[in-house]
């Protein structure tokens, strides 16, 4: 039986995923996944590949996470 579900990745988090396998290097890099349908929960294998690469500046609260763990 297979899924015919839209998957929306607005309800997965990488807690939900297993990795399969990697292949590949720089822009030929694949990687396969196994998440579960957020409607069904079957199982479905997927493979991703980097489309396009892009820099982000992102500043993470280091200074409050150091005051936490204090």
């Amino acid at each position: 039986m297979a899924c015919d579900h839209e998957l929306d990745s607005e309800y997965l988090t990488t807690t939900d995923s297993t990795v399969t396998d990697i292949r590949g290097a720089g822009e030929s890099l694949r990687i396969d996944v196994v998440v579960p349908c957020p409607d069904c929960g079957q199982a479905l294998e997927l493979t991703l590949s980097e489309e396009s690469r892009e820099e982000v500046d992102v500043d993470f609260p280091l200074d409050d996470a150091e005051i936490a763990n204090s």
